[in-house]
């Protein structure tokens, strides 16, 4: 690892990934697939393909070769053309690592945010002094964002005031970062250390307000955030991208973050809704939206009166697992369904979110409903801590999500403990972690019936908390309106759309006799 210190009197050792020149195309193959867009294509087709257009982003990176200035992409390859780079660390000098994570970020031919144009570099010791303004005092925050369209931060770089074990340098950077995100409506993007067994140093992976990203392989340091750093005992990384190293799948969650931005901006489910575009929604929604894998686990208790509960909400190295645009693009433009403070009436889609201020000791409700036995239910809830100043010790809210049965008089029932195995046959249906700002249900085989998804905060502290939640199971064949019910409703859409598109229920782009097929055969 390289290493050099942040300046004269602040000491900090920012330690680069150890990466090769390994490089890849990545919006075609495998790596397309395995998060997702190639599905989305396919949803999409005639329709506009999100790539980013609109969406400015920032690129950090760590000076290589002991010089600072090395940090930035071949500005002038063919495959950045089009793009305008604004450098604000000085003039910079192509640096290979830097080139690679553009590839996968915003390039023309190796990402899926080629609409990406505006992009802004900086070397990280120059973003932490300049941007973040560690060292200055309390009464100095960070500085504002240059654009209001900038929106993602990639950190494809680590680093830490003394190696791997967090001190108050390390909190008070990581604490301006969460002040910037949330004053700002910004998300960082943050890579693990390379290594299933290497240190996890604190900068940048430990925030609270950001996306910490490991690989498909599980080849990156993971583990709780351990003692000196803020938060002990939350889990890392959040999320995982395919990629040879962090470097590379770092930029993967961005280009993806990207496309979801740039569609809560201009789809019409959601463009007119300010609450689309929060990056707490985007990051819940990303979150809910990704693909867990066979093995994949948050390690519920499995019998006994604890059975489907944990209070770890993560896999210890996956996170939730694997960036799946497709299904966090369902999410978003199934659209915002507000929460209730008594048990809802009305059924939220089978995939949407919301955006809430919670007060203390106050609980949520949205009510759902399958018709059929379902393989998995994702549920997401995620939200901020709280600073009032960008260095002062922050607090953090505790939020409890549950998932609760509603029988047939209205009755509403725990899936907990064994009783619960009659209705889903693993995962869990209540998180409950005291130290995270994540809470994640995952059930597995969720049989037919309504249900409740249930938020609540929990203490008596004062202070009113924002949280965003998001939700995806999958689409029933035929429910066209998404009420969890295939009924008349959907048929007259259906022969509304007959011979066009609209009532298209089997994806060919055709409403035809085939549709028709499909929607009777879960009538009811």
């Amino acid at each position: 690892m390289r290493r050099f210190c942040l300046g004269k009197n602040r000491l900090i050792f920012l330690h680069l990934f150890v990466c090769s020149t390994v490089s890849f195309a990545f919006t075609t193959g495998v790596l397309a697939d395995e998060i997702g867009y190639d599905t989305l294509v396919a949803r999409l087709s005639g329709q506009a393909i999100p790539n980013g257009a609109g969406i400015n982003v920032a690129q950090v990176e760590a000076g290589g070769d002991g010089t600072a200035a090395n940090y930035g992409p071949n500005l002038i390859a063919p495959e950045f053309s089009g793009k305008t780079f604004l450098p604000q660390s000085g003039v910079p000098t192509v640096s290979w690592h830097a080139n690679t994570v553009a590839q996968s970020f915003y390039s023309n031919t190796g990402s899926i945010a080629g609409g990406v144009t505006q992009i802004y570099l900086w070397e990280a010791n120059s973003f932490i002094n300049s941007v973040l303004r560690y060292g200055q005092g309390a009464s100095v925050s960070p500085a504002l964002p240059l654009s209001t369209a900038l929106k993602i931060y990639n950190n494809s770089w680590i680093g830490g005031a003394s190696g791997s074990t967090p001190t108050a340098v390390d909190n008070e950077i990581l604490r301006r970062a969460d002040f910037a995100m949330n004053r700002d409506d910004t998300l960082y993007m943050v890579g693990m250390n390379n290594g299933a067994t290497a240190a996890t140093y604190p900068l940048m992976a430990m925030g609270y307000h950001g996306l910490s990203v490991g690989l498909m392989d599980g080849n990156h340091s993971h583990g709780d955030v351990p003692a000196g750093g803020d938060g002990v005992g939350r889990m890392k990384p959040e999320i995982v991208a395919p990629g040879a190293l962090t470097s590379w799948a770092t930029p993967v969650v961005s280009s993806v973050a990207a496309l979801l931005f740039q569609t809560a901006a201009t789809h019409p489910s959601v463009s007119m809704n300010p609450n689309a575009d929060e990056t707490t929604v985007i990051k819940a929604v990303m979150m809910a939206g990704a693909r867990h894998r066979t093995g994949w686990t948050n390690n519920p208790a499995t019998s006994g009166v604890t059975r489907g509960l944990t209070v770890k909400s993560l896999d210890r190295i996956y996170g939730v697992d694997v960036v799946n645009v497709d299904r966090s693009h369902r999410i978003l433009t199934g659209g915002e369904r507000d929460g209730l403070a008594t048990p809802a009436v009305t059924f939220v889609p089978p995939a949407g979110w919301d955006f809430e201020v919670i007060p203390s000791g106050a609980t949520r409700y949205w009510r759902i409903r399958t018709s059929q036995t379902i393989p998995e239910f994702s549920v997401v809830a995620t939200w901020n801590r709280s600073l009032l100043t960008s260095i002062s010790v922050p607090t953090v809210a505790d939020i409890n999500l549950t998932l609760l049965r509603l029988d047939s008089t209205g009755g509403i029932w725990s899936l907990e403990a064994d009783q619960g195995a009659a209705y889903f046959s693993g995962g869990n249906v209540a998180s409950r972690s005291t130290v995270d700002n994540v809470e994640h249900l995952y059930v597995k085989n969720l049989v037919a019936g309504d249900y409740l998804i249930e938020v609540k905060r929990i203490g008596t502290a004062t202070t009113a908390t924002s949280f965003a939640l998001a939700w995806i199971m999958p689409p029933m064949i035929g429910d066209l309106n998404q009420d969890g019910r295939v009924d008349g409703i959907d048929l007259t859409t259906l022969l509304s759309g007959w011979g066009g598109s609209s009532g298209d229920v089997n994806g060919d782009g055709n409403t035809d006799g085939l549709d028709l097929a499909g929607l009777l055969s879960n009538w009811g």
